[in-house]
């Protein structure tokens, strides 16, 4: 079944056409070094496969993928394994998603003010629904969703009133197929996917086996191995964790039950009858504790209650580790304070433990960008506009604060020493670095320029003319006139400067 479905899938994948490998008909062909060209290699001869081999779980619970997903489902019910959870997707899903254009070229910039219309404004949900969605990839190991497009009108929102409203063909909903619905990931020979089976179900209830193509999905895996693109799920490795702590819990409640109140015993004085006996086994079995609770006895019959001696295990410091274990699981183990989850340090050790598990969702959240960006964003351009410029989603606000606190530290340190040079060119680099409003490069060419200038007038006004301004050298205005130039001083390249000694 498995082979028919790829070559169905295979049929199906020759007509599609990858937007970013779009051809124009050119007749020339690339050429390397001549010594090199007859080590090109041969096209298409892709040889062996992605697939891993599959290793048997051990776990019965977690054996086939719907009981490992029934088991998933009821370790969300717990406390501790829901705040991870929550715990992994709230920065991503608190991030800034936004479109860069691909070049400030008016079609460039409109066409950037397409996508983000279409992907943050136009689709039948927000995006953070959609977003939401692909973050189940860290319950189930991969999530699943299906591009649904339709035409639809739409204008960009330029100044002037030439801007036209015009049918695009345009997102109208990243629907999203659970992994409980997706019956098969299909994969051709060399391990690369085809498409799913999907068991859609519709709204009376029944079920009808749909085959999707994967230039109509978005698959999203997470710590997958190899080809498998089904992943690893987050709950996997928490597994164990919880399986202990739940009985953990048990236990401590059955301790409770049965030793809080102690336990009742009773005895046979000398002269009992079987009747006696039958008496004070129904008494001891039937024994609750409530506001009425009393007993009747017989003169035969003799009830106290016993306490156990010593101090009883207490398992919930082992259900607390466990609770800190699971925490850690997704690097959150900094959330933990004291006794009720295990101790998390100091304040320094909490920000550097923060700062790292920041970063592991910052790579989650630039790999979700980076899957719209080669699967969903070329399509839109293409299809509506004549031009191969793409712009990208990007995300930002996501633990970079250190960062840039440490590297505006050190530039400004660089600047102080002088082992850098200030141009124009290196403001701009820093303003998109810290995600700054950009400022034209002749602008800030001007700015120099009349700086230049005032140290100009400076130097020929000459020093003593109680003013307390400085006479400068002739080297410091050559300096500031090279800058305003927006050239890199002494015609370097890079940070490496010019030999003083070298020839005009």
């Amino acid at each position: 079944m498995a082979n028919l479905l790829t070559k169905r899938f295979a049929a199906r994948r020759k007509k599609v056409t990858n937007p970013r490998k779009a051809t124009v008909g050119t007749s020339y062909t690339a050429s390397g070094v001549k010594s090199a060209a007859g080590t090109r290699p041969q096209t298409g001869d892709e040889q062996g496969s992605s697939q891993p081999v599959r290793i048997r779980e051990v776990v019965p619970e977690l054996a086939s993928a719907y009981v490992k997903l029934q088991t998933y489902s009821k370790m969300m019910t717990d406390s501790s394994v829901d705040v991870s959870m929550r715990a992994a997707k709230t920065p991503v899903l608190g991030a800034d998603f936004f479109v860069e254009p691909f070049s400030d070229d008016p079609l460039d910039l409109e066409v950037a003010e397409f996508i983000t219309a279409n992907l943050m404004e136009g689709m039948s949900a927000p995006f953070l629904n959609a977003l939401e969605d692909i973050l189940h990839l860290f319950e189930d190991g991969y999530s699943v969703l299906e591009k649904v497009h339709e035409s639809r009108e739409w204008a960009p929102r330029r100044t002037r009133s030439a801007a036209n409203t015009k049918q695009f063909i345009m997102l109208q909903k990243l629907a999203v197929r659970p992994a409980s619905t997706v019956a098969e990931i299909v994969y051709d020979d060399n391990g690369g996917p085809e498409g799913v089976k999907h068991n859609a179900i519709k709204a009376d209830g029944s079920v009808e086996e749909k085959e999707i193509d994967i230039g109509k999905i978005l698959l999203f895996s997470f710590n997958k191995n190899g080809g498998d693109l089904t992943g690893k799920s987050l709950l996997r490795t928490a597994y164990s964790h919880w399986y202990y702590k739940t009985h953990f819990y048990k236990i401590d409640a059955i301790q409770k039950e049965r030793f809080s109140l102690g336990i009742l015993k009773g005895r046979l004085l000398p002269g009992w009858t079987n009747q006696d006996r039958t008496i004070l086994r129904t008494l001891l079995r039937n024994y609750r504790t409530n506001e009425e609770a009393f007993m009747i006895l017989t003169p035969a019959v003799e009830v106290d209650v016993e306490f156990p001696s010593g101090t009883p295990v207490d398992v919930l410091d082992s259900a607390v580790h466990h609770n800190g274990m699971i925490l850690m699981n997704v690097l959150g183990q900094f959330i933990t304070m004291g006794s009720e989850g295990g101790s998390s340090g100091g304040r320094a050790t909490a920000g550097t433990q923060s700062d790292l598990f920041m970063k592991s969702l910052r790579y989650v959240a630039n790999y979700i960008a980076e899957q719209i960006n080669m699967y969903v964003i070329p399509e839109l351009v293409v299809w509506n506009y004549p031009t191969m410029n793409f712009p990208r989603l990007a995300v930002r606000n996501m633990g970079e604060t250190r960062d840039l606190q440490m590297l505006a530290s050190a530039l400004g340190n660089l600047f102080s020493q002088e082992a850098i040079t200030w141009t124009p060119e290196t403001e701009l680099w820093i303003r998109k670095i810290f995600d700054m409003p950009s400022v034209p490069v002749e602008t800030l060419r001007a700015a120099v320029a009349e700086k230049a200038a005032e140290l100009a007038r400076s130097s020929e006004s000459g020093s003593g003319n109680g003013n307390g301004e400085t006479k400068l050298t002739k080297e410091q205005v050559a300096q500031a006139k090279t800058s305003a130039k927006g050239k890199p001083l002494g015609e370097r390249t890079g940070n490496v400067g010019k030999p003083t000694n070298a020839a005009e």
